[in-house]
């Protein structure tokens, strides 16, 4: 089979590896075009650029300003190849593209689809606090993560995954499923089968507004939010030394549902460790970074900073 692979993040750079070990043919790899990054705003290559460079000098690396110009569309017409593989490109493909291919566009989102449709699935998941999701191998359509359903892999969710657990799970599930997919891709794309829009929910991409953290929620929902939020970009919220107000984001956490005498926001230290009282029990913060300092135990974060500091409201 002679397939493009389209992908940007490093979820997509891992699928890239898997794919490349298996017995077919890589005519292009299609990514994002450099981005400036840093602090110094230097020009910097997707992850999946950066893999191929390193990885597959050979293969052909395309970046197209837009994928579905005309001039786009022909460059890759030219290629004919059997399938287009897209992972977390992070643009979405007009039909002029998703018709070139001689079998179809297959992508993979991170959900079990029609759960989490768009731009972060694992994080939402996580945040509402899911115990089960999946990957889903889905022929493109036009509408965003709408298009029917070829293959689905369950994955547990345990209480303390953070994104980078369930990435790692879900990468592996997507690998386990993907040598039989491909090797048995007309059996299952004849079985495919609609999505049920009424079951529809949508992941909205993560705004700084999601990453503030509101004392006055629940300690589970507010554990839900940290572990969906970290290592990055990481829920936070302001605490005061003194003059000085800065953030503090917390990387990992543990909810206890017991209540407290502490008013919501109040934070307090319990044998060493630096706990938040909320709306409903309390949580216990383990792994925190201030603003400017690096990620650290909490238990280190109170061995240097003053005696006397709060929550800002």
């Amino acid at each position: 089979m002679r397939i493009i692979f389209f992908g940007t993040s490093h979820f997509s750079a891992e699928i890239l590896d898997f794919l490349h070990s298996l017995p077919l043919e890589i005519a292009a790899i299609v990514t994002r075009t450099d981005k400036p990054q840093g602090r110094d705003l230097q020009m910097g290559m997707s992850p999946v650029k950066q893999r191929a460079i390193s990885n597959y000098p050979n293969i052909p690396i395309l970046q197209p300003e837009k994928a579905s110009t005309d001039a786009f569309c022909e460059e890759l017409k030219a290629l004919d190849a059997d399938l287009f593989f897209v992972v977390a490109y992070g643009e979405i493909l007009k039909n002029n593209i998703l018709s070139l291919p001689s079998k179809a566009c297959v992508n993979v989102h991170t959900s079990l689809l029609p759960k989490y449709r768009g731009a972060a699935p694992m994080q939402r998941c996580l945040m509402a606090g899911e115990t089960v999701t999946g990957v889903t191998f889905i022929e493109m359509a036009l509408k965003m993560d709408a298009g029917d359903i070829l293959l689905q892999e369950k994955v547990a969710i345990s209480p303390d995954m953070n994104v980078l657990d369930l990435e790692e799970a879900l990468l592996l599930a997507s690998k386990k499923r993907l040598s039989e997919f491909l090797s048995n891709f007309d059996s299952y794309y004849a079985k495919k089968t609609a999505q049920v829009e009424s079951d529809v929910t949508f992941a909205a991409k993560i705004m700084p507004e999601d990453c503030l953290i509101d004392p006055s929620q629940s300690a589970e929902d507010l554990h839900n939010r940290i572990r969906g939020l970290s290592p990055a970009p990481g829920a936070y919220f302001k605490v005061q030394f003194g003059p000085q107000i800065k953030r503090l984001k917390i990387l990992k956490s543990v909810s206890h549902s017991e209540s407290t005498s502490y008013a919501p926001g109040h934070l307090w230290v319990k044998d060493s460790s630096l706990c938040l009282a909320t709306g409903k029990g309390f949580l216990e913060l383990i792994q925190v970074q201030l603003e400017g300092k690096k990620a650290m135990p909490a238990s280190e974060f109170l061995r240097g900073v003053p005696k006397q500091f709060s929550l800002v409201s």
